[in-house]
């Protein structure tokens, strides 16, 4: 982690402290597109899962190069996310009957290295595929659907999060290592469209509210609650009665080992503020520093 940390900081005092007089490309843009679930809730399918498990997904966001190589990106995500086992064709899984939707709004920078040199000059290149990564700060609360009613689940503690001898509740925040690639198709000298799918792997396992192991249902009732106890193991739902199945604590319940994913695929729409010469070209006048007598 801390390797990713510096090597991200350097690149970012090489991009956005140029050399003294240099001018810089620069932007703004939008993007809309989707955000994909990967964790202990998905389901054997690829496609079922980008199906299933994605939401909407908007962005906002400002960039600014150094020369036609190198880019910086800051951007604020939101979007939705889901995964749902009643999905599933595994017996396993659909007997666990776990499912969970949140909202994933997000914090980034993020570096670019253009493969082929990106310029908006008539007559230069029109395509310009870039790879990219970065770090991000997101916030998530993953919920469900009981009795027709939402709920919360972090507050629940559904693996026994809060009692004695166990981990605290986990944090509704977290950060991630976002990289993936990219493109620009150069349509004039004030507007390109991009393309882009960028995977985040978080340090939280937690997204889906779904990591590790069950607490006998008796133990989780007395300490968190019954709607906790209820929410923790749902397989009395899949097999249609309402008493609870009792499992021994430890029982597997998710996939500790793998941290949880999401993924953002987005077409962005971007607004050239200034070329790499430094000249407006929303407006059309030269940008200069100002000059004293």
């Amino acid at each position: 982690m801390k390797k990713w940390l510096y090597c991200i900081a350097i690149g970012i005092s090489i991009i956005a402290f140029p050399s003294k007089n240099h001018a810089q490309y620069s932007d703004l843009g939008l993007g809309l597109g989707f955000t994909t679930y990967w964790g202990d809730l998905n389901v054997p399918s690829f496609s079922s899962n980008l199906i299933h498990n994605s939401g909407l997904a908007i962005e906002a966001h400002g960039r600014i190069m150094k020369g036609e190589r190198l880019g910086l990106k800051a951007a604020f995500l939101y979007g939705t996310v889901r995964g749902d086992d009643s999905r599933s064709d595994v017996n396993w899984q659909l007997q666990r009957n776990l499912n969970f939707s949140s909202y994933l709004a997000e914090l980034s920078i993020m570096g670019e290295l253009y493969i082929l040199p990106f310029s908006t000059d008539p007559g230069r290149f029109f395509f310009a595929p870039y790879l990219t990564a970065g770090i991000s700060a997101f916030w998530f609360s993953p919920e469900t659907v009981y009795h027709g009613r939402e709920v919360k689940l972090q507050p629940l503690g559904t693996e026994g999060q809060g009692m004695q001898g166990r981990p605290e509740k986990y944090r509704l925040n977290n950060i991630a290592i976002p990289f993936g690639v990219g493109a620009k198709f150069i349509l004039t000298e004030t507007i390109n469209l991009g393309v882009e799918v960028v995977f985040r792997r978080s340090f939280t396992d937690y997204i889906d509210d779904v990591s590790t192991t069950y607490v006998n249902y008796d133990d989780l009732s007395r300490a968190n609650g019954v709607l906790s106890a209820r929410l923790s193991n749902r397989m009395n739902e899949y097999l249609g009665q309402d008493e609870p199945v009792v499992l021994p604590t430890g029982a597997q319940r998710g996939g500790a080992n793998v941290p949880d994913y999401y993924i953002g695929t987005l077409v962005t729409l971007n607004f050239v503020l200034t070329d790499s010469r430094g000249r407006k070209r929303i407006g059309g006048n030269k940008v200069s520093c100002p000059t004293f007598k």
